[in-house]
């Protein structure tokens, strides 16, 4: 049977599960029910939210492996810390960057500007902080349901809206919609601390801040690095290309970086398991196996199901399928797998407050990656902007994987199959199919042989009694 450790996961990642189905569902109607201009709009607003994903300086990350392995009181004041900080910090921070967007939003007018934007920002910002705090503690099942609400729920259920009754109130009330359901999502996760008794009015951890000043900074400086990298290109694109282009850029994105769904679920049980393994060997063997994990199961669907994509995205986008949109999605799933395994490698330099080394990696290779987008914009092609991401994923797996090689089982061996995964949808993207096949064959057959079984076992699996 199952671990405790994997059916976390599991909990973790069914909510993510769900949410495909409800983009499956949603974007198709966004697609044919209204503008492109109107959908790409909706879309930047919510990129823009995505900034929560560093306003929250990582206090909840911090904060959650803080909590392992100490007393309740201690525990409390941290937690108590934690959310206050964040709560002061995000007013003025949102603040600063809503000012920011009006500014830009004068002179650029690449959005619809509101006060929405700000409370969305501020309600980002609280929720990633105590989501990981709940997940921290081990509320893995209602966090995930939460989290589920917050992400899958908000951004799909104007659709549905739009296909009972598609008015010029609904269209222009879909981002405050998605607001709505993010605030209930948050405030629902914050009571269950205060439920559970975890939240109470104590005193400041004043230790807690020197830890974030000496931790959460380097996380935060990797959050912002990674907002660039994930989100500049589409607003690039919105303002000096097209809303058309945007979209056809953003639609194969999306669904690709639904992978995200699996290793983030990996990532919120691992941080906390990591923090607590004092050993380098058990640390070795837990990173390794999850590492693995991850390989097996990504790799076997997207490579089972690598012959049928274009038939499977023309089937379900229907009128809005192009050659240029399953293009694009051959060359983000690749991306995406890679920045999945990066992610994973990530949380163990961060539970081993290490993570001033990725910091490093990020800022070297920021200045490339602006003269790369720089050419991008000035050729106006969406398909240099997916390349350029591509190859700086590419680069920085390696990077990463090599500073860890002391902690990956069978390491060389895991450098071939990342190898090996990259030609097989090169050589699919160039429509050398049956290359593809035999490549895939050969990857699986030598994963099989050094595939390590052991280690996965006792990680995820245990006999019954």
């Amino acid at each position: 049977m199952y671990s405790k450790y994997l059916n976390n996961i599991i909990v973790s990642g069914l909510p993510g599960i769900v949410s495909i189905l409800l983009s499956f569902f949603s974007i198709p109607l966004y697609l044919n029910l209204i503008s492109a201009d109107i959908y790409a709009n909706f879309l930047v607003q919510h990129f823009i939210l995505s900034m929560g994903m560093f306003l929250n300086l990582n206090l909840g990350k911090f904060a959650s492996i803080k909590i392992q392995r100490i007393n309740e009181k201690i525990k409390k004041q941290i937690i108590f810390t934690t959310i206050s900080i964040s709560f002061i910090l995000g007013i003025i921070i949102s603040g600063f960057i809503y000012f920011l967007i009006f500014l830009i939003s004068q002179k650029i007018n690449f959005i619809n500007f509101s006060s929405s934007l700000f409370f969305g920002l501020l309600i980002t910002t609280l929720f990633i902080n105590v989501e990981f705090i709940n997940k921290g503690l081990g509320y893995f099942k209602i966090s995930s349901f939460l989290n589920f609400i917050f992400y899958g729920v908000s951004l799909s259920t104007p659709a549905f809206f739009l296909l009972v009754e598609n008015n010029d109130i609904i269209i222009e009330k879909m981002f405050l919609i998605s607001l709505y359901i993010k605030y209930f999502a948050f405030l629902f996760l914050f009571l269950i601390l205060i439920i559970k008794k975890k939240f109470i009015f104590t005193k400041f951890n004043l230790e807690l801040i020197q830890g974030f000043k000496n931790h959460s900074k380097w996380m935060t400086i990797t959050g912002i690095y990674n907002q660039v990298y994930d989100y500049i290109d589409k607003h690039l694109i919105k303002i000096n290309l097209s809303s058309l282009m945007l979209i056809t850029y953003s639609v194969p994105q999306q669904l690709a970086g639904k992978l995200t769904i699996f290793s983030q679920s990996i990532i919120m049980v691992l941080l906390p398991r990591l923090s607590k393994e004092k050993s380098n060997l058990g640390k070795k063997n837990i990173l390794s196996s999850n590492l693995y994990f991850f390989l097996i199961i990504m790799s076997f669907i997207l490579l089972i199901s690598l012959p049928f994509y274009d038939d499977i995205l023309n089937w379900w986008l229907k009128n809005s399928y192009s050659d240029n949109l399953l293009k694009l999605f051959k060359i983000f799933i690749p991306l995406t797998f890679f920045s999945c395994i990066s992610s994973i490698i990530i949380s163990f330099y961060e539970a081993s407050f290490h993570a001033k080394k990725n910091t490093k990696y990020e800022t070297l290779s920021i200045a490339p990656f602006i003269i790369g987008l720089a050419i991008c914009v000035y050729f106006k092609n969406i398909f240099l902007f997916a390349v350029l991401l591509f190859l700086k994923e590419l680069i920085l797996i390696f990077v990463r994987i090599i500073s860890v090689k002391n902690y990956i089982v069978n390491f060389k061996y895991f450098n071939f199959f990342i190898i090996i995964f990259i030609l097989i949808f090169v050589f699919s993207f160039f429509e050398f199919e049956i290359l593809s096949i035999i490549l895939s064959l050969i990857f699986f057959t030598i994963l099989s042989i050094k595939f390590p079984y052991d280690l996965i076992t006792k990680e995820f699996f245990k006999k019954k009694n």
